[in-house]
C-alpha cells in the first residue's frame, strides 16, 4: 500500500504511515467520539427502546437481540451516511465494506472480517425511525449537553450555551420540476401507463388497449411537444388551449384504461406471480393517481383556458409529492419557492438548538419563533432564554413583549431604519447581527453539506433526512468540543 491508499482509508490507523494530526486520524477520532456520545446521553439506549415498542413480548430473546442490533447498526450507518455527506446507498455499501473504521463504528466487522451490507439493506435502514423518534433523540442529546446537572455525563467541563439563540427560517424546496400545469398531466399519465404496463407485461393480465401503453404515450409526448412550440407562433394563446383540450381528452382515456386493469389485478391476482401486498402496491399507486386526474385537468384548465388563478392552498405543485407548498420569499432571481418551511435556531457556537419542518403552509417568522422558544424551554428541562438573534421578520410587537416578560434580549432587526440606526450604536447588538448571518451557512449545511435532504421524496421521508441531519451535526459538534477540550488538557499536563 502506498501513501496515496493510506489518505483514501484503505489503511488501518495503526498502518497508515503518517502523523496523528492528519485527516484520516482526525475522522477516526471524531467517530471514536460519537461512538462515546451515542452511548453516554442515552441516546442509543433511547433508540433501542423505540425499536422494541409494540415488538412482540413472547419473542424469542435471539429475535430480540436481531432486533437491537438492527436498531444499533440503523441509527449508526444513517448518521454515518450524513457524516460523508449522504452518499447513495449503493455508494454508501462500497465505503463500508472497504474501510474498516466506518465498519467498526456500525458493527459490521468481527473476528471474520468485515460483513457486507446491501443497499437495500441501509435503504431499509434509513428508514427505521420515525420524525418523532428523532425529534426525541435530538431532544435528549441537548438536555445532556446544555444542562450543568447532565454535561459531565457525556464529558464536557462545561454545559453548551443554550441562553442565546440565533432563528432563521427558509424553504427545503422540494426535487421536482417546476410546476407548469400542463406538464402535470404527462406526469400523472406516465404513471399510469407504467402500471398499466406492468400488469399487462408482468402480471400477465390483458384488457383492450389500441396500441398498448406505448402508443397512449407516444400520443402524449407528441401533444406536449406541440404544446410546447406553441410559445413560438403568433397565435400562440389559441393553440394552447386547442392543445390542452386534446390533452385533457387523452388522459381521460388513459385513466379509463387504467382503472380497467386494476380492476383486473383486483379480481385476478391469485393468477399473477405477484403477492398480495405487491398487487396491493400497484392497485394503490394506479388510484393515488386516478384521483389526481380530475384535480389536474380542473387545474390546468382554469389557468389556461379560464385564464383564472387559483388559491394557493388548492395547487397541485407535483404529481408525486402531495405536501408541497408555494413559499414566497422575495429573494433576488427567485420570488417564490416550492417545498416546505423549515425553521432553525443555534447558539453562538454553532450548536443546533431546535429545528422544525412544516408540513402544512408555515406559520408567520414571528409565530415560529415564539413555538420555537416553547420547544426549547420544555427540552431544555426549564433552561431560560436570555437573548434572540433574528432578522427583520422576526422582529414584530408581539415578539418583543414575549422576550420582555420572560426577560430576554431583543436583539432581532428592527424594521424601521431609524430604530436600526439607533442600536446600531449598541456593540452587543451590533456584534450579534454580524454573528447572525453566519445562521445562513447553518441552513446550507443542514440542507446540504449534511447529505442534500432536499432530494428525497415525500415530507415523510424529508423530515426523517432533516432529523438525522440535526442530530448528526449536534453530534459532530459535541465530539469536535470533545477532542478539543482533551488536547487542551494534555498541553496544560505537560
Amino acid at each position: 500500500m502506498n501513501r496515496n491508499q493510506a489518505r483514501q482509508g484503505w489503511l488501518s490507523p495503526a498502518q497508515t504511515p503518517v502523523h496523528g494530526n492528519c485527516d484520516y486520524h482526525r475522522r477516526a477520532k471524531e467517530l471514536e467520539e460519537i461512538n462515546r456520545l451515542l452511548r453516554e446521553s442515552s441516546v442509543l439506549s433511547m433508540a433501542i427502546d423505540f425499536a422494541l415498542e409494540g415488538y412482540p413480548q413472547d419473542a424469542r430473546p435471539m429475535d430480540i437481540r436481531k432486533r437491537m442490533d438492527l436498531a444499533e447498526r440503523s441509527l449508526r450507518c444513517e448518521l454515518l451516511r450524513h457524516r460523508l455527506g449522504k452518499l447513495s446507498f449503493r455508494e454508501f455499501s462500497r465505503s463500508l465494506a472497504g474501510h474498516e473504521v466506518y465498519a467498526d463504528f456500525c458493527g459490521l466487522r468481527d473476528i471474520r472480517g468485515v460483513h457486507h451490507t446491501s443497499k437495500s439493506a441501509l435503504d431499509r435502514a434509513s428508514k427505521f425511525f420515525t420524525p418523532g423518534q428523532l425529534r426525541e433523540m435530538f431532544d435528549l442529546l441537548n438536555q445532556n449537553a446544555c444542562n450543568f446537572d447532565f454535561c459531565g455525563e457525556i464529558g464536557l467541563a462545561e454545559p453548551v450555551d443554550s441562553n442565546f439563540c440565533l432563528v432563521d427560517s427558509t424553504c427545503l424546496e422540494a426535487n421536482i420540476h417546476f410546476p407548469t400545469d400542463w406538464v402535470l398531466l404527462r406526469d400523472v399519465s406516465r404513471t399510469l401507463l407504467k402500471a398499466v404496463k406492468l400488469i399487462r407485461e408482468k402480471g400477465g393480465l390483458l384488457h383492450r388497449m389500441p396500441g398498448g401503453p406505448e402508443a397512449f404515450a407516444k400520443m402524449m409526448n407528441d401533444l406536449c411537444k406541440e404544446m410546447t412550440f406553441t410559445n413560438r407562433r403568433k397565435d400562440g394563446k389559441k393553440l394552447r388551449k386547442k392543445e390542452l383540450r386534446k390533452m385533457k381528452t387523452l388522459l381521460r382515456r388513459i385513466g379509463k384504461h387504467a382503472k380497467e386493469h386494476r380492476d383486473l389485478l383486483e379480481q385476478y391476482q391469485g393468477q399473477t406471480d405477484w403477492s398480495k401486498k405487491q398487487a396491493a402496491n400497484i392497485i394503490a399507486r394506479i388510484d393515488r393517481s386516478l384521483a389526481l386526474v380530475p384535480k389536474v385537468i380542473h387545474q390546468a384548465h382554469e389557468r389556461i383556458i379560464g385564464g383564472r388563478l387559483l388559491p394557493n392552498d388548492q395547487k397541485i405543485l407535483s404529481a408525486y409529492d402531495p405536501d408541497l407548498h408555494t413559499i414566497k420569499r422575495g429573494k433576488a432571481g427567485k420570488d417564490v419557492e416550492f417545498g416546505n418551511g423549515l425553521y432553525i435556531a443555534e447558539n453562538f457556537e454553532g450548536y443546533l438548538l431546535d429545528y422544525k419542518l412544516y408540513k402544512d403552509y408555515p406559520p408567520a417568522d414571528d409565530e415560529q419563533l415564539l413555538d420555537s422558544l416553547r420547544r426549547q424551554k420544555q427540552a431544555m428541562t426549564g433552561e431560560k432564554t436570555l437573548g434572540v438573534v433574528g432578522d427583520r421578520q422576526f422582529s414584530t410587537k408581539k415578539v418583543a413583549k414575549a422576550l420582555e416578560e420572560a426577560g430576554a434580549e431583543d436583539w432581532n432587526c428592527p424594521r424601521n431604519p431609524s430604530v436600526l440606526m439607533e442600536r446600531q450604536g449598541d456593540p452587543m447588538f451590533k456584534a450579534a447581527q454580524k454573528r447572525r448571518a453566519g445562521t445562513e451557512a447553518r441552513i446550507a449545511i443542514i440542507k446540504n453539506n449534511g447529505g442534500r435532504v432536499w432530494r428525497s421524496k415525500s415530507f415523510h421521508n424529508r423530515s426523517i433526512e432533516v432529523g438525522f441531519a440535526a442530530l448528526g451535526h449536534n453530534l459532530q459538534w459535541l465530539a469536535r468540543a470533545a477532542v478539543k477540550q482533551e488536547a487542551g488538557q494534555l498541553a496544560q499536563a505537560a
